[in-house]
């Protein structure tokens, strides 16, 4: 029963492609995509977004739910071998494919080795010694660790258990305590690493290369963190003084004895060392001369060449690690990609996408909000940012110029407000795993950051809408 609508709403815009669009078939004229505004392609594109969104608010796999509703649009633009080339295009493009799985790989690599646990002990440091750091140096502890592991729930992971004790012991409870651990984990500091999906895809829309994308996206994304890590900071002190949370609710637990590595330490931001450096050190730098995907591989394999010689007792498990992770990502990401992207492509060749960039031609500052609240709710409601950043940015990046609105800032907007909005959902990964290890509900965790979060997604579109950055 579950499905009974969603598919009759499919059924029926493929019934209505029998009727409606035969004759336009036959004509001599007719080709895929040749009248972007035919009503019939146009209408049934707009029934599959309705459909899918039903489809994933009602919980069923994003990427299914996504394939299948291309299905009707190629079929009334008369174009199913292009949804078969788009298809293979993404499965095997190289500039989302080798540096997601290689930056997936890498973060195996470094769990294997340990070198992730060194990296957090050296950013805990501080905060052991001054408690007025727990909070903010917490939140900015996870999100330094994610633009090294570029994923949230893993980020989490390796955090939690080291960070979660140590704000207790200052006076945090359960909630408060796991709701830092989201938000630093989860709120965009992946979007600081070449590799990230997002990224990749705005790179791929764009032509820009990673460090130039990451130069011209760092202050809206900052802005936004700071804004969220400022108003996390104060309402939680506020709610902290009401509730008169003066003392701990359990005692810190010992931690065993750990001897820092700091060799380990540095491996993780290795890679990114290398690709932020390469203009400054010129011939110098071990990637000069290398470009796009390949140039980001390279990187990251100098990182786990380091982590090897770091840990040479991990040798042989190296290779297994990064091509365990490499797969992982395949599983979990460039799928979604390949779906994301595939649907994007009907509704662009349906005719839909030039309408609606037609009808908000007049007002850039619509669409700029589209793309904010868009992959904001779409990640609230699928408990990932990654489809609802690729589709919106394939929706509106390409349409950018024509908008004059700068393809980077609107790629960014759409980036962050799909990790915000992911960082609200209860059926987020990362969401699961910090209020697990911080032993809270998920609810308890997501009221904590909401308000954060809306901060900071306020601040970002009036400063992108006014393009202070």
């Amino acid at each position: 029963m579950r499905l009974l609508l969603p598919k009759a709403i499919l059924i029926a815009a493929a019934i209505w492609l029998g009727f409606s669009g035969y004759a336009r078939a036959s004509s001599p004229e007719s080709s895929p995509g040749s009248n972007p505004m035919a009503t019939g392609p146009v209408a049934i594109a707009t029934i599959a977004l309705l459909a899918v969104t039903v489809m994933v608010v009602r919980g069923h796999d994003v990427r299914l739910v996504l394939l299948i509703g291309s299905l009707p649009v190629f079929l009334a633009t008369h174009a199913m071998p292009l949804m078969i080339q788009k298809m293979v295009a993404e499965m095997a493009n190289p500039a989302t494919v080798v540096p997601i799985g290689a930056a997936v790989g890498f973060a195996f690599v470094l769990r294997a080795t340990g070198c992730d646990r060194d990296l957090v002990e050296v950013l805990m440091i501080p905060i052991r010694h001054v408690r007025p750091l727990l909070v903010p140096g917490g939140i900015a502890a996870g999100y330094l660790i994610n633009t090294t592991i570029v994923s949230q729930a893993g980020t989490a992971s390796v955090l939690g258990p080291i960070l979660l004790p140590l704000l207790r012991a200052g006076g945090l409870d359960s909630a408060r305590a796991g709701a830092v651990l989201l938000l630093g984990s989860s709120m965009g500091g992946e979007l600081f690493n070449p590799g990230a999906v997002e990224m990749r895809k705005l790179a791929d829309l764009t032509g820009y290369q990673g460090a130039e994308l990451i130069r011209r996206s760092a202050g809206l994304n900052l802005l936004a963190c700071s804004v969220a890590l400022t108003t996390f900071c104060i309402v939680s002190a506020l709610r902290a003084r009401q509730k008169h949370a003066l003392t701990p609710d359990s005692p810190e637990t010992p931690s065993p004895p750990f001897r820092l590595n700091l060799l380990k330490a540095v491996v993780p931001i290795l890679p990114l060392a290398i690709l932020m450096g390469d203009s400054l050190l010129g011939s110098f730098s071990p990637v000069h001369g290398l470009t796009g995907p390949t140039r980001i591989l390279a990187a990251i394999l100098i990182g786990v060449v380091a982590a090897g010689a770091a840990d040479p007792g991990s040798i042989q498990r190296l290779a297994p690690a990064f091509f365990e992770g490499a797969g992982y990502a395949y599983h979990h990401v460039i799928s979604l990609i390949v779906a994301a992207s595939t649907f994007a492509e009907g509704i662009r060749i349906s005719g839909l996408i030039a309408l609606a960039i037609r009808a908000i031609s007049g007002w850039p500052g619509l669409a700029m909000v589209a793309a904010m609240v868009g992959p904001w709710c779409l990640a609230v409601i699928a408990g990932t940012g990654i489809a609802p950043a690729v589709a919106v940015m394939e929706f509106f990046v390409p349409a950018a110029d024509r908008m004059e609105l700068d393809p980077v800032r609107l790629g960014t907007v759409a980036s962050l407000s799909a990790h915000f909005g992911r960082t609200m959902s209860p059926a987020a990964a990362v969401v699961m795993v910090s209020s697990t290890l911080a032993g809270a509900r998920p609810s308890e965790l997501i009221r904590h950051v909401a308000p954060a979060l809306l901060a900071g997604g306020v601040v970002m579109i009036a400063a992108a809408l006014c393009r202070i950055l």
